[in-house]
């Protein structure tokens, strides 16, 4: 992946769409990349079991319990297992608390209480964040956190950068009138140096179409129909993160960066990811008005671009355990 960025393309006449390739041995549906386990259905050949002169009460309806804090569904039928109805990451997130020797932190999380976890992974997968460790020439990307896409070794592997800003405006790149009219006070993200030429959207609303969701709660995609309900006063624009581009890595390029110690793949959770993108936006401010950082329509910043890399790194590597002062130069 290169490690330097030109200027911002300006010229972004496309409706763009982010549209990553699914991965061939992804085990769950298309509309949802979260493995969750569904209740199992009762068949209605279930009667055709009853043993004659039975009667229908005496038959188990799927029924639940929980184990270690999860609730477990069970099917009525013998040769149907049971199975867990939860977040598999969160589960996971959990056992990783556990382990660690955070009972307490553990336990909340059982209960509901904790919505914020982060914790680093052996290998990158989907929906993880890779939180750049500080280095001599990483350019552009020092001090990133990439919010992965879509990982599969053979394949390559694709994701956006969530805290970088520009000090463009959406109004002042050329977009089609609908996008610019709903976006235009918005500051102008990169994703990445990859199709500059292009703008993709990250959010958490279920309802834009058009929209993939990358793990529960967290959506990219759907620009045309997020602008049609920012206009239609359905959504306001700070709900959405525009980006330029995309930061792409060819079949096994990701892994050969890991094991060099470019990359620490981080698991996170929804909040955890939505509390970056929102920190993101807030420290950009809006203008008073369209112009008023000059000709250009640029926006002005109260923190320059690197100090809002450098907070929203920072609090992943905080969230995940790691105090960043360890890592070197940053």
């Amino acid at each position: 992946m290169a490690a330097t960025c030109s200027a911002v393309a300006l010229q972004l006449l496309q409706r763009p769409a982010l549209q990553p390739r699914r991965p061939r041995n992804a085990p769950c549906a298309r509309r949802s990349v979260l493995c969750q386990a569904q209740m199992v259905p009762e068949e209605p050949e279930a009667q055709q079991h009853l043993d004659e002169g039975a009667s229908s009460d005496d038959v188990p309806s799927s029924s639940s319990l929980h184990w270690e804090g999860l609730p477990i569904t069970f099917s009525p039928h013998a040769d149907l297992p049971p199975v867990l109805v939860q977040d598999w990451r969160a589960f996971r997130a959990r056992l990783v608390a556990m382990e660690s020797g955070q009972t307490a932190r553990a336990t909340s999380m059982q209960l509901g209480r904790e919505e914020r976890w982060a914790h680093v992974l052996t290998q990158p997968e989907r929906g993880c964040l890779l939180v750049a460790r500080p280095r001599p020439g990483l350019g552009m990307f020092q001090n990133t956190v990439i919010l992965l896409l879509e990982h599969e070794d053979g394949e390559g592997s694709s994701g956006l950068v969530i805290n970088m800003p520009t000090p463009l405006l959406i109004s002042n790149l050329g977009l089609e009138e609908d996008i610019a009219d709903a976006f235009r006070q918005c500051p102008l993200f990169i994703g990445g140096p990859v199709t500059k030429n292009l703008l993709h959207v990250l959010h958490a609303r279920r309802d834009v179409e058009g929209a993939l969701e990358i793990l529960e709660g967290v959506y990219a995609g759907g620009v045309e129909s997020a602008s049609e309900l920012v206009r239609r006063g359905d959504a306001a624009p700070q709900d959405f993160m525009l980006l330029s581009g995309y930061s792409g890595w060819g079949p096994w390029q990701l892994q050969q960066e890991l094991r060099a110690g470019t990359w620490i793949p981080v698991a996170a959770s929804q909040t955890v990811i939505m509390d970056c993108l929102k920190e993101s936006l807030a420290w950009n401010p809006q203008p008073t008005n369209a112009m008023a950082g000059g000709a250009g329509g640029s926006a002005r910043m109260a923190p320059n671009s690197e100090d809002v890399k450098r907070m929203c790194w920072q609090r992943v590597l905080w969230r995940a355990g790691i105090e960043p002062h360890t890592l070197g130069m940053h």
